[in-house]
């Protein structure tokens, strides 16, 4: 019989290639392969929906809402069959990835087709939710739960694991920068004096993105290798009603997926209303590109000193400081209601430093909720638990999705037409500057007041789980 230690100590590695640059190269290109289909969908595919479908923003915004709590079952569903199905010889993880690559694609582009703006409402309202359900609910959850997973089964060295989560925010931020500067430099145009949205073009970048979405997702599964052994056969895990009772009284999970929310509520708004702020606001569309720079670049930048200061300082401290002051110059943004767009431009490059160390070092607090949960149960679910928040994420999403297309209806945008009103435009420049910067600070006080993983919390909970390993005479 086991005991509850043996149980919560992970399993060690195989003999195998050794852990090293070509895991984390590897590492790297599956979020290339993530954000090249999710980022072009969140500065885009509501421009699309509104601008070339015709469909109502409030319906919009009602359809990403649905969508979301899909995803509550598909997200949390695939994260469960992902900890508890038998795997292969290529791993728990790292398969689905490989598999899923060519559909991710063809869903992702299938959303973006020029020809239903001429459909029956009711019909290119059904062909909207039929393909993104599609892409966002089924294949993209495949392979965005299974990728996430997978770093936990990479290596066992947390050392090694904090490498991983910065080569992901590389991937991410540099995905970012991509998708930020080339499609403005092709789907928008001038017309008549007016910057306009080209849906032949917009297709056109979609398909080319998404395929290059499925080599980056090739490349991922070719030059990764899953090392952690499963978990042994026959070995009682909790059932998922029991599973859900643990997490929904993870005071550190539940406080983080608060958090979450709201920075992914604030920061897909920010990129939901970039492509009306640019077209209406300052009536050029292609500077949208330049300007999403500025949520990507200063990410990069820190990729170099972020792990650093975490370790000095704590991922909490360092993260909570950081959305304060990225709240505060959005707020400040609000307030002046700048017209000139590099001035706004910079503003929003020096908010970029806050959420950079977000972006970097959330997938690192989620590995620490994972050892907390596991020195509290015994028990080490990390699909399921990187589901529930991912889910999480997707609920920000959602509802950024959703109050973005209700405040455009709010503030009396008209779809479909070049031309808003004073009123309406001066209401797109607030929801995307203090809307977010309200939302920064409120998840920034979550973090501070709620979040109990502080710097010495996290060693404290590393030298438990050592001492539980040093007990089974497990190596790591």
């Amino acid at each position: 019989m086991s005991t509850s230690a043996e149980l919560a100590s992970p399993p060690l590695e195989a003999p195998s290639r050794p852990f090293g640059a070509r895991d984390r190269v590897g590492y790297m290109f599956g979020d290339l392969g993530n954000d090249f289909t999710f980022l072009l969908a969140s500065s885009y595919l509501m421009i699309y929906f509104t601008n070339v479908a015709g469909l109502a923003a409030a319906h919009v915004g009602l359809l990403f809402l649905i969508a979301r709590f899909i995803d509550a079952f598909t997200d949390i569903g695939w994260g469960r069959f992902l900890d508890r199905h038998t795997p292969g010889r290529g791993g728990r993880f790292r398969p689905w990835i490989g598999r899923m690559a060519i559909p991710v694609a063809i869903a992702s582009s299938l959303m973006y087709v020029p020809f239903t703006s001429g459909w029956d409402y009711g019909l290119k309202l059904a062909y909207a939710g039929a393909t993104y359900l599609l892409w966002g609910s089924v294949f993209y959850t495949t392979t965005n739960i299974a990728y996430g997973s997978m770093a936990s089964v990479l290596t066992i060295v947390p050392a090694k694991r904090a490498s991983l989560s910065v080569f992901r925010g590389i991937g991410a931020n540099s995905a970012g920068l991509l998708v930020s500067l080339v499609p403005p430099l092709f789907i928008y145009a001038m017309v008549d004096g007016s910057s306009e949205l080209q849906p032949g073009r917009l297709f056109g970048v979609a398909v080319v993105f998404s395929l290059l979405a499925a080599l980056w997702y090739i490349l991922c599964w070719a030059n990764t290798t899953e090392r952690v052994a499963a978990p042994t056969q026959g070995v009682d895990k909790p059932g998922l009603l029991a599973l859900f009772r643990s997490l929904t009284t993870s005071r550190p999970l539940l406080s983080l997926i608060a958090a979450n929310i709201l920075i992914m509520l604030a920061s897909l708004l920010v990129g939901t209303m970039a492509a009306y702020l640019w077209l209406y606001h300052f009536n050029d569309g292609t500077l949208s590109g330049p300007a999403q720079l500025t949520s990507f670049l200063p990410g990069l930048l820190l990729s170099f000193v972020a792990a650093r200061l975490a370790a000095r300082f704590g991922k909490k401290e360092v993260v909570t400081v950081s959305l304060f002051g990225a709240g505060i110059l959005y707020v400040l943004l609000s307030l002046l209601h700048i017209s000139d767009p590099w001035i706004f431009i910079g503003l929003m490059f020096v908010a970029g430093f806050g959420l950079g160390f977000y972006n970097l070092l959330i997938w690192a607090l989620i590995g620490d909720i994972i050892d907390a949960e596991e020195v509290r149960s015994g028990h080490r679910d990390d699909g399921t638990v990187y589901a529930v928040n991912t889910w999480a994420r997707k609920v920000g999403q959602a509802v950024a999705g959703g109050l973005g297309g209700f405040a455009l209806s709010a503030i009396g945008f008209r779809s479909a037409s070049s031309v808003q009103s004073a009123a309406t435009i001066d209401g797109i420049y607030m929801v995307s500057t203090l809307v977010p910067g309200l939302l920064y600070i409120a998840a920034a006080l979550i973090l501070l007041v709620l979040y109990p993983l502080g710097r010495r919390k996290v060693q404290e909970n590393v030298s438990v789980l050592a001492d539980r390993r040093a007990a089974t005479d497990e190596v790591i």
